[in-house]
């Protein structure tokens, strides 16, 4: 299999603990270029990881025709933003969860990714998780035989613990502010509830 060229976007807790290292890891994969907007933390992860290129933004990254996908870790709102542009600039895109603060961020993402004929994949890891399988393979036992009935909702409860679980990796950092990100709210959402929104990285809650 030929190496795939990728990019990547941030550098931050996710990416330098989990997803850097794992495509570093990966011999079908060759990191050439970094985009971060804190100059100086770039510059550390660049070097420790031996990347090629340091971007200062996910544009610049994007004109670089070397790279052929992308991956993306960003604030929740931001990320689709990001996405989307990479998308229109024909690149796969690979980006953390959740994938879109709103339906209409969402469609454009979709949108984008077919109209350039790129893919787009969300790290939904925990489709792969053992426990999770298990469950998958019940339901669709329990639909074949109908031994339970139609089925109408299914719960799954993981027990996961804490989730970085003795992640030791190395982490670069500096007293560079982290990049601020725009506060996107849906639609349906009445202005005065806007302050009691907090998102989580599946879903949003509130607690007013």
């Amino acid at each position: 299999m030929e190496q795939i060229k990728i990019g990547y976007i941030g550098c931050g807790f996710m990416a330098q603990k989990v997803h850097i290292p794992n495509f570093a890891s990966i011999p079908e994969c060759e990191i050439v270029g970094l985009a971060e907007v804190r100059t100086e933390l770039g510059k550390k992860v660049q070097k420790r990881f031996d990347i090629p290129h340091l971007y200062k933004d996910h544009h610049e990254l994007a004109k670089n025709t070397e790279i052929e996908a992308v991956a993306v870790s960003a604030d929740f709102a931001l990320q689709g933003e990001i996405a989307k542009d990479l998308l229109q600039a024909g690149k796969h895109v690979f980006m953390e969860k959740p994938m879109a603060v709103s339906v209409d961020q969402a469609q454009q993402m979709v949108d984008a990714s077919k109209e350039s004929g790129k893919k787009l994949m969300v790290g939904y890891m925990k489709r792969y998780d053992a426990g999770n399988e298990i469950v998958k393979e019940k339901i669709t036992q329990f639909r074949e035989t109908d031994e339970l009935g139609r089925l109408t909702y299914a719960r799954n409860h993981a027990f996961g613990g804490d989730w970085v679980c003795n992640l030791g990796t190395p982490m670069d950092s500096t007293d560079e502010p982290k990049p601020s990100a725009p506060q996107k709210f849906p639609d349906w959402l009445p202005e005065k509830w806007w302050g009691c929104i907090h998102w989580i990285p599946t879903t949003i809650y509130t607690q007013c």
